[in-house]
C-alpha cells in the first residue's frame, strides 16, 4: 500500500461537467456524380513494405597493438642512477635539488600555474551548498509527518503475533522477522515455526524463510555479516542460519545446555572473532555463546544475588531466588558492559569482566513496580538510558540509582516496547496495547508525545529503528508488520539541540543527587538506614551521639505538637459545624 499526499491547491481549478446535446461539426452529404469516375481494378499489385537494402561484408585488417606506460605521480620523475628503495640515495639527491637555484624559480613558476587551474575548477560547483546558515535548517519541515513504506503480512495461516524485528546490517531495505506466541497455554501446537526475512522494495512474499524446530521468540542478524543470523527458541535452544547456504540451520545448541524457559533477549557483542552473542531468559540466567561451538555455552551468569563464594546451596534453590531476565541491551561502544531488564522491575548494569556474581552485576535500579519491557542506552549519551515496564516510559542516569531523572505521564493502557531514534538524540518511540504509536521529544514536549499514530487494532508487540534514523518496524498481534517512514523532524536534529539535550540530562541529574542527599540526610537524622544489617544496625545506635538523640526528641516533638494542633482544630470546626446544622433546624 502507497499513500500519496498532495494539497488541494496543487489540482488547479475544480472541472465541472454539464449534460449538453450533441453538436454538429459538418454534415458531408453522398455525391452521385463521383460514382461515374469509378474503375475497379483486378487484379490489384502493390509494394507494401519498402525499405533501403543492406549487405554484409567481412574484411580481415592488420592487428595493431597497443602498450600504455606510465609514471607513478606521487613519486615523480627519477633519474636512471636513483634507486627509490634506497631511502640514503632518496635524501641526498633531495638535499642536492633543493639547494639547486633552477629548482627554486621552477617551483614558482608551477606554482602560480598550479594555483590557476585549481581556481579554474572551483569556479563552477553544481553541488555548492547555498544555504550554509544554520538558522535555515529549522525552515526544513513545519510539522511531524510519517509515511507508511509497507505492510508485510504473515504468510502462514492463522496469523500469528510478532515477536520480534531485526534490520540487517549490510542492506538497509532488509529486515527479519520473528512470529510466536508467547502467551501461557495458548499457543497452538499445529501453528508454523518459521520466520522469515523480508524485502521491503519487493515485500509482497517473503525473501527468504528461516525453518525452525521450535518458535523463534528472539531473532538477530549479525553486526558485521549480513547474511547470518542467531535466533533463540522458545524451548531455550539457539541455532544460527547463513541465508548464503538454505534455509534450514547449521548450527544448533543442546537443549541440556540452554535456558530451561524461552529466550526472550538475544544480544551480538564484540569479540576478537566477531562470532559471540549472549542470551537471557526469564529462567534468571544469562549465557554467553560462541558461534564456533554451540554444544557447550562459554559463561553462564545467575542473577542470584544473595548468593556467595561460601554458599553451597543447590542449584534449584539458586533458581528460585533468581530474578527472570525480560530485555537485555549491550552497546559496542562500552563492550565489557550490558544492561539488564528483570520481570521484578530492576535494572541491573552488568559487567563482563567480573569473577562473582556482585562484581558482575555491581549497580541496582529500581525501575518499575512490573517486568521491564525494554531498556535501552540513549546512542549518544551511555551514561542516560531509557526504561519501560507498567504505564510509563523513564529516562535514568548512571550516577543516580534512586530515582529517573525525566519520566512520562501515568497512561491508561499498557506499553509494550520503546526505541531510540539512532539519528535524534532527543526522539524516541513507544508501542502502547491499543494499537497506537507515541514519538516523544523531550526537548519540544514533557508531558504529552509530540505524534501519536494508529497503526493497528490490537496490540503493538515490538518497535526497531534502522541505522539511519527514517525507518521503524512495528509489528502487531494480527501478524503484520509496519514498515515506517518518518520525516525529516524526526531525523535532523537542530544547530543546538546537542547543546540543549546535554544541559537538560546534566540539570535534572544535579537535581536527583541533590534531592537523595536531601533524603539521605532526613533518614540519617531519624536513625533508619536500610542498608544496615540488624548487628551494626544496634551497635551503632549505641554510639549514637547525645546531640543526635536530642535533635530526634525536638524532631519527635515538633511532629506531635504539630498533629495535636491538627486535631483540635478538626474538633473545633466539627462543633461549628454542628452549632450551625442545629440553629437552622431551629429555625
Amino acid at each position: 500500500m502507497y499513500t500519496y499526499e498532495k494539497k488541494r491547491s496543487d489540482y488547479g481549478r475544480q472541472c465541472r461537467f454539464h449534460n449538453v446535446g450533441p453538436t454538429i461539426l459538418m454534415n458531408m452529404m453522398p455525391d452521385p456524380i463521383l460514382e461515374d469516375d469509378w474503375i475497379q481494378r483486378n487484379p490489384v499489385d502493390k509494394t507494401t513494405n519498402e525499405t533501403s537494402k543492406w549487405s554484409e561484408h567481412e574484411a580481415n585488417t592488420i592487428r595493431i597493438e597497443y602498450i600504455d606506460r606510465g609514471v607513478s605521480h606521487r613519486e615523480g620523475g627519477w633519474p636512471a642512477d636513483i634507486n627509490l628503495d634506497d631511502p640514503d640515495q632518496v635524501s641526498r639527491f633531495k638535499r642536492k635539488a633543493e639547494k639547486d637555484k633552477l629548482y627554486l624559480q621552477s617551483v614558482k613558476t608551477v606554482a602560480v600555474l598550479t594555483e590557476h587551474f585549481i581556481r579554474q575548477n572551483n569556479a563552477i560547483d553544481i553541488f555548492q551548498p547555498y544555504f550554509t546558515d544554520p538558522k535555515t535548517k529549522e525552515f526544513q519541515t513545519q510539522t511531524p509527518s510519517h509515511q507508511t513504506m509497507a505492510i508485510l503480512i504473515d504468510p502462514c495461516e492463522p496469523k500469528r503475533p510478532v515477536r520480534n524485528i531485526s534490520w540487517s546490517s549490510e542492506h538497509s531495505t532488509v529486515l527479519a522477522v520473528s512470529y510466536a506466541d508467547m502467551r501461557f497455554q495458548m499457543a497452538d501446537p499445529n501453528n508454523s515455526p518459521n520466520a522469515y526475512v523480508f524485502d521491503t522494495e519487493m515485500f509482497t512474499l517473503p525473501h527468504y524463510m528461516v525453518e525452525s524446530i521450535s518458535p523463534v521468540s528472539k531473532i538477530k542478524f549479525h553486526h558485521r555479516d549480513g547474511q547470518l543470523i542467531a535466533g533463540g527458541l522458545m524451548n531455550g535452544q539457539v541455532a544460527l542460519w547463513d541465508m548464503r547456504k538454505s534455509s534450514k540451520h547449521f548450527n544448533i545448541s543442546e537443549i541440556k545446555n540452554g535456558h530451561r524457559d524461552s529466550i526472550l533477549s538475544l544480544e551480538w557483542i564484540q569479540s576478537k572473532t566477531n562470532s559471540e552473542f549472549l542470551t537471557g531468559s526469564s529462567d534468571g540466567q544469562i549465557i554467553w555463546w560462541d558461534t564456533r561451538n554451540l554444544s557447550e555455552p562459554t559463561d553462564v551468569l545467575v542473577l542470584d544475588l544473595l548468593k556467595t563464594e561460601a554458599d553451597d546451596d543447590p542449584e534449584w534453590i539458586q533458581w528460585g531466588r533468581a530474578h527472570g531476565v525480560t530485555c537485555l541491551d549491550y552497546n559496542f561502544s562500552i563492550p565489557i558492559r550490558f544492561m539488564i531488564g528483570t520481570s521484578t522491575g530492576n535494572v541491573f548494569d552488568g559487567n563482563r569482566k567480573g569473577r562473582t556474581t556482585s562484581e558482575k552485576l555491581q549497580f541496582t535500579y529500581k525501575c518499575h513496580a512490573g517486568p521491564v519491557y525494554s531498556v535501552q542506552r540513549n546512542p549518544a549519551y551511555l551514561k542516560n538510558f531509557l526504561t519501560i515496564g507498567d504505564w510509563q516510559v523513564k529516562i535514568w542516569s548512571e550516577e543516580v540509582k534512586e530515582s529517573p531523572i525525566i519520566w512520562t505521564k501515568h497512561y491508561d493502557v499498557r506499553l509494550t516496547d520503546c526505541q531510540w531514534s539512532n539519528s535524534k538524540s532527543s526522539v524516541f518511540y513507544v508501542t502502547r496495547a491499543d494499537g497506537f504509536m507515541d514519538c516523544w521529544d523531550i526537548l519540544q514536549k514533557q508531558k504529552d508525545p509530540i505524534l501519536s499514530i494508529k497503526l493497528s487494532d490490537r496490540r503493538l508487540n515490538c518497535i526497531t529503528c534502522h541505522e539511519e534514523g527514517s525507518l521503524l518496524a512495528v509489528g502487531d498481534d494480527l501478524g503484520k508488520t509496519h514498515v515506517i517512514e518518518m520525516n525529516d523532524w524526526f531525523m535532523t536534529p537542530g544547530p543546538y539541540d546537542k547543546a540543549r539535550l546535554t544541559a537538560m540530562f546534566e540539570r535534572e541529574t544535579k537535581r536527583e543527587k541533590i534531592i537523595e542527599a536531601k533524603q539521605r540526610e532526613l533518614r540519617t537524622k531519624l536513625g533508619h538506614k536500610p542498608t544496615q544489617k540488624a548487628d551494626d544496625f544496634l551497635t551503632k545506635a549505641e554510639l549514637a551521639t547525645e546531640e543526635t538523640e536530642r535533635e530526634i526528641a525536638e524532631l519527635v516533638e515538633k511532629l506531635c505538637t504539630d498533629s495535636f494542633n491538627e486535631m483540635i482544630n478538626e474538633n473545633e470546626n466539627d462543633m461549628e459545624e454542628a452549632k450551625t446544622e442545629e440553629f437552622i433546624t431551629d429555625e
